[in-house]
């Protein structure tokens, strides 16, 4: 607003503070919002430095609110202000955040439920007698075909994508299964990442076949493992690692890729509880 257009700006301007009162905004954040030019002062006194709002920014206000009441970030905050006339823009805007709400719902219920497990391993980890009690021997798995589909995902709790693929393309391939085909996941990482994971899930097929990309067909030969049993759910699994870990140290041995096989599981039986995975260690060299 130009002072050329009154004498006394101020005169019809709400000081900071009474702005701040009616638009339920601190002080502390207005400034903020000006600094990052999402609500900027009607006015700004050039003498003082006093900031002065003009009544009808209190709708705008008012929306920050909500917005920020929200969980909105400033900059889509700073969209929806903007797009705020275009009907198609607000909806995009929103329905992007509230996908980002459900994200960060599944991540707070993860982050529960890893909390119930604190006290049971530290327990764990107390008691005189370690020793882990998982399973463990070595078993040389027979050579069979296999129809596998390898990618990139964003995490390894994202399998089920490559899974919703495999067999479609099994299918076009003319791809042939045995009742009870042995299924699995092999995770190609050198080291564990938190992102961009490196798996290839298979499925044992009854004979080679002509694959159609980016579904492969493969020959695998008999393979000499590490192998120890999950059974029921994966909040299970790190007893497991560390007797698979315990092995591998102390027979000193070369290993490759792991890989899960899983004999009953989500696929098969929704219950957690039923399921049942052996986790493979290939051995490379004793």
């Amino acid at each position: 607003m130009s002072t050329e257009a009154m004498d006394e700006p101020e005169d019809q301007l709400l000081r900071i503070g009474v702005f701040s009162t009616l638009s339920r905004i601190s002080v502390r954040m207005l400034r903020h919002y000006q600094d990052r030019g999402l609500l900027a002062p009607a006015w700004v006194d050039p003498v003082t430095g006093y900031r002065f709002y003009a009544a009808g920014q209190l709708a705008d206000a008012q929306m920050i609110t909500v917005m920020r009441d929200a969980g909105m970030g400033l900059a889509p905050m700073s969209e929806l202000l903007a797009g705020r006339a275009d009907p198609a823009t607000v909806r995009r805007l929103v329905a992007e955040h509230r996908a980002r709400l459900e994200s960060d719902r599944a991540a707070i219920a993860a982050r529960s439920a890893a909390l119930d497990l604190i006290e049971p391993a530290i327990a764990r980890t107390l008691r005189e007698d370690t020793t882990v009690t998982a399973d463990v021997r070595l078993q040389t798995l027979p050579a069979m075909t296999v129809a596998s589909l390898r990618g990139m995902l964003p995490s390894y709790a994202d399998e089920g994508q490559l899974w919703e693929r495999l067999m479609p393309l099994a299918a076009r391939s003319g791809a042939r299964f045995p009742a009870a085909p042995v299924s699995g996941a092999t995770f190609h990482d050198p080291d564990y990442r938190d992102s961009d994971a490196d798996v290839e899930i298979w499925m044992e097929a009854e004979r080679p076949f002509s694959p159609v990309p980016p579904l492969a067909c493969e020959e695998w030969p008999e393979r000499e493992v590490v192998m120890a049993t999950l059974r029921g759910s994966y909040d299970g699994i790190s007893e497991v690692m560390e007797a698979l870990g315990a092995h591998i140290a102390e027979h000193r041995l070369e290993t490759g890729p792991m890989f899960n096989i899983y004999r009953v599981g989500p696929a098969t039986d929704p219950d957690p509880a039923h399921w049942v995975t052996d986790v493979c260690v290939p051995v490379v060299r004793r």
